[in-house]
């Protein structure tokens, strides 16, 4: 494979991950670089099918490449490691980067363990991104760029983030240069088109950090600046469906209201849905009509437990009776509900978690995802169990930190003990005839939906039965 530019934004190598997405965060940073007359190429590692022989492949091919930037979530951290240790092998003059969500939370720590790694960025990057790179291909320090950590003299230095205040001075998107057909569709059927119309997240849940990455502050796109970019994708590339990825995008009610009455005016059709999750205590009848006639079709819920007890442990600042009587409203409209349940969170007993699997029927949606807690980096949560030693960066298996997996011992609940739980939750709420349905239809109108669903049977319907 032959790279046309000398820099290159890579998604990592990951094993048996069967998730591909178009990478929002990678195209504003494409997208920015473009704006500063700079190319650049993604490289989707899980889309493209590389692993580690063809990652060598491709940079002994490119010789000139003088960039490697590499996004890390925290499950991607050994798999980073080692693709940054073939770059310093096999193009030892090379810039190596590393950013994204795991980055931004431990910068000092990947420094300090992975030498083949030169920079971190921290958080949002199409500010200094851009200057990263022109100091860099100029031959220039870039030392007194924002947002970024480096070395001095084996010290790590990190310099103040800067986000960006008025959302409507992003690129634009170069979804021209995008090919849609190489992606799947997502969670129903629509494309998964992701689109950004607001940043940041005022709220303090124990286990979510999301605030590392973009803020408390809440920022947003003018609703005439998203419409145009909607505008843009039904006539240049067909789209008819997109997902909103923000992470509060019905906080602001009178912003929302004023994003879906214009989302009506334009008379653009496109269907879309909320896969990340809105808050329901945002929802009302008069919301969800308006999104119904909007266009939204879907939307995901955090409802994490059935405990108010976890709950206000884990600072979610919602009730178990506000949740019931907001899935009611939900159930009400035409817009179709997931939720979205957390397991194991730090003291949560395997009574509280059978209660949750019971709540999740009893609210009788359609389609729900229990995940086992992951103690994300940079979160509360996360630092509450290294200081009470449940947890060291030092052993941490970052392998393992997927929604699947238990990566701490938990007093009173063995971790084989906690999957067996996760697998019964899947069973007891699927193997129903309404969500059975429902997941059956939703698989097989995807791109490569059968193959997904077989593979989604055998891991939680198969194996371990309790």
């Amino acid at each position: 494979m032959k790279i046309s530019a000398s820099i290159l934004l890579t998604i990592p190598i990951r094993h048996g991950y069967s998730g591909i997405v178009l990478d929002l965060g990678l195209l504003y940073l494409y997208s920015a670089l473009k704006d500063h007359g700079i190319d650049s190429v993604i490289l989707h590692c899980p889309k493209d099918g590389i692993l580690e022989d063809q990652w060598e492949q491709i940079l002994a091919a490119n010789s000139h490449l003088k960039i490697i930037g590499l996004k890390a979530y925290s499950p991607d951290h050994n798999a980073v490691r080692k693709m940054a240790a073939a770059c310093k092998r096999i193009l030892p003059e090379c810039v190596v980067i590393v950013g994204g969500p795991h980055a931004s939370s431990l910068p000092e720590y990947i420094l300090q363990k992975m030498p083949e790694v030169d920079y971190v960025f921290k958080g949002e990057g199409e500010i200094g991104f851009p200057m990263f790179c022109k100091r860099v291909l100029n031959g220039h320090s870039p030392h007194d760029v924002p947002s970024l950590s480096y070395r001095i003299d084996d010290q790590v230095r990190s310099n103040p983030t800067r986000i960006v205040e008025e959302l409507d001075q992003l690129p634009r998107i170069r979804w021209e240069d995008v090919d849609l057909d190489e992606y799947p569709d997502f969670m129903t059927s629509l494309p998964f088109i992701p689109v950004m119309a607001t940043r940041g997240c005022p709220f303090s849940c124990t286990y979510c950090a999301t605030p590392n990455i973009v803020g408390r502050k809440m920022r947003y796109r003018s609703v005439d600046n998203v419409i145009a970019e909607l505008r843009f994708l039904k006539e240049t590339k067909g789209v008819t469906g997109i997902n909103f990825s923000d992470d509060e995008l019905t906080l602001n009610p009178r912003y929302f209201k004023e994003l879906c009455e214009k989302l009506i005016a334009s008379d653009l059709g496109i269907q879309w849905e909320c896969s990340n999750g809105v808050r329901l205590d945002t929802m009302n009848e008069v919301i969800l009509d308006l999104m119904y006639r909007a266009g939204c079709r879907y939307i995901a819920v955090g409802i994490e437990s059935a405990n108010d007890e976890v709950l206000e442990r884990v600072k979610k600042k919602i009730t178990t009776q506000t949740i019931r009587e907001r899935v009611a409203l939900v159930h009400q409209s035409k817009v179709i509900p997931q939720g979205l349940f957390m397991i194991g969170f730090p003291g949560e007993t395997e009574e509280q978690i059978l209660k949750t699997i019971q709540f999740a029927i009893d609210l009788d949606i359609d389609k729900t995802n229990f995940s086992i807690f992951m103690p994300l980096p940079g979160t509360e949560s996360f630092n509450d169990l290294v200081a009470g030693g449940y947890l060291s960066l030092e052993e941490i298996n970052w392998d393992e930190m997927k929604p699947d997996r238990a990566v701490f011992e938990r007093p009173g609940l063995a971790s084989e003990r906690l999957r067996q739980l996760q697998r019964l939750a899947y069973r007891r709420f699927y193997l129903r005839p309404k969500p059975m349905k429902r997941l059956i239809k939703e698989f097989v109108s995807k791109k490569g939906g059968v193959s997904a669903l077989l593979s989604k049977v055998k891991s939680v319907f198969l194996s371990s039965r309790h």
